[in-house]
């Protein structure tokens, strides 16, 4: 990889950095688990960081339904492809180990000339296909790999998989030393790899229609903005912004029909946010529709991380839950490109052109609205009080539906210190009416009384419009620059 090439992770290089420096020093072993979604950059940042780390490094992967033996041919090739090889590699390939067990005895061999780095990247797979994997390593860490300058870096894109393993009742559990949890880019990093000329709020919209996965980005640089990504992503069937989705989907939900289901009725949504009723209608009411979504909302909320569940500000939640998906592509994707891409197939682009241009603005004003929150949090510490108190951020409704407001920033102790919305379909400017429909929330939030007023507007506010704190595109991007 070209450095060149390789953007942001400052802060996860630094970790990892560390990480085989103690290893180094101290000659004892660390075991480090990475997990995160699929295209978030794990296996980049991995090899990245062994082939700049200026020690000997080996990276192989396991491969989902795929024999031992193929994968242990597979992992050979990789093993000669280091730029910077294992001591004694021409032995360690000289033949095709048996299993995982005889690949990392062999490696355990070259560790020990001095400080190596070992990467085994979507390990779950590779457990999948070794039955007992996870026990041999186990094995082989306590008696020999702990002892030795090595950093093993375990990869795993199936997040709730990768908690599994290092359970209590799992033979790995008190081994690991650190996790790693490897995100797609923030917008400060979306913007870097973008690359010049981009302005604050064009990077917001990559981020929405990319979800800051490294790959899509990259792609995202050829097009002056993402009308024209969108109108190339589904002008032709197999575009890169259309199938990373249907290869994501494909590796998480292969065996959950009803999960994906679930998926297809939240972002069939004009804005993608919708109640549990509102679900189990779409996929045709009555109790065996409400246990459907039931289940596949515990599996995508808990074990595949792909929805979110938001409450209101101060509340438990019960009725008042909404789902959302929680990563901006699969959302983007699950509401512009999955209900065209029949009409993409049978030559009928135009007809998701149409849907975008007629929607988009709309859709970004809500589907914006999570990646505000974070930047408002991000930015507290850096205000003045009391906005310097949020320590959680929040939308709020009620339960009649007739009262919502974007952001609640309230303290530790629940109290509600700013109320604010987000202005975020057009140029128009946050304006009197805008203002005086936000100072409502005062006497209908409960303890909302003395809360200041935010205004994030992608145009700035209108003259003389007092709000207490104002943001605009630029300002929310610095939420996430050093």
């Amino acid at each position: 990889m070209e450095a060149r090439s390789f953007f942001g992770r400052t802060h996860e290089l630094g970790l990892l950095e560390g990480w085989l420096r103690q290893a180094s020093e101290s000659g004892a072993g660390r075991l480090i688990g990475m997990r995160g979604r699929r295209q978030a950059g794990k296996s980049r940042l991995a090899e990245y960081f062994a082939a700049s780390s200026g020690v000997p490094y080996g990276m192989v992967a396991g491969l989902k339904g795929t024999p031992v033996g193929v994968q242990m041919r597979r992992a050979i090739e990789t093993l000669r492809s280091s730029t910077r090889p294992l001591p004694g590699l021409d032995a360690i390939t000289a033949a095709v180990p048996r299993d995982w067990y005889d690949l990392l005895a062999r490696a355990r061999v070259a560790a020990s000339n001095g400080p190596a780095i070992l990467v085994i990247d979507e390990f779950p797979w590779a457990a999948q296909t070794n039955a007992g994997l996870d026990g041999l390593l186990q094995s082989l860490w306590d008696t020999e790999l702990s002892r030795l300058p090595v950093l093993l870096i375990l990869i795993g894109s199936d997040e709730a998989m990768m908690d599994r393993l290092f359970e209590h009742d799992r033979p790995l559990f008190g081994r690991l030393d650190d996790q790693l949890v490897v995100q797609p880019f923030n917008p400060a990093e979306t913007a870097l790899a973008l690359g010049g000329g981009r302005t604050a709020a064009e990077v917001f919209d990559a981020q929405l229609v990319t979800g800051g996965f490294p790959e899509l980005i990259a792609h995202a640089r050829r097009f002056g903005d993402v009308t024209a990504l969108v109108e190339d992503a589904v002008s032709r069937p197999h575009t890169l912004l259309a199938d990373v989705a249907q290869i994501n989907l494909g590796g998480e939900l292969a065996d959950s029909a009803s999960a994906r289901m679930v998926l297809e009725a939240i972002g069939a949504d004009e804005v993608g946010i919708v109640n549990f009723s509102a679900i189990a209608a779409a996929l045709g009411g009555g109790k065996s529709a409400e246990t459907a979504v039931s289940r596949a909302t515990e599996v995508l909320v808990g074990d595949k991380r792909i929805l979110a569940v938001d409450t209101p500000a101060g509340s438990r939640g019960g009725r008042l839950k909404r789902y959302r998906i929680a990563d901006p592509y699969l959302r983007f994707w699950f509401r512009f490109v999955e209900p065209h891409l029949r009409d993409i197939e049978v030559g009928r682009p135009d007809l998701a052109v149409s849907a975008f241009r007629r929607s988009w603005a709309t859709w970004r004003g809500r589907a914006i609205e999570p990646i505000i929150r974070e930047g408002v949090l991000r930015l507290s510490p850096r205000l003045e009080p009391p906005f310097s108190d949020i320590e959680t951020t929040d939308a709020w409704w009620d339960r009649t539906g007739i009262h919502e407001w974007d952001i609640v920033g309230s303290r530790r102790d629940g109290a509600p210190v700013a109320v604010g919305s987000i202005n975020w379909r057009g140029k128009k400017a946050f304006d009197k009416h805008d203002l005086a429909s936000l100072a409502l929330a005062r006497s209908v939030i409960p303890h909302a009384e003395g809360a200041r007023l935010l205004a994030v507007s992608m145009s700035g506010i209108a003259p003389g419009v007092p709000a207490d704190l104002v943001l605009d595109a630029d300002g929310l991007l610095t939420a996430w620059q050093a």
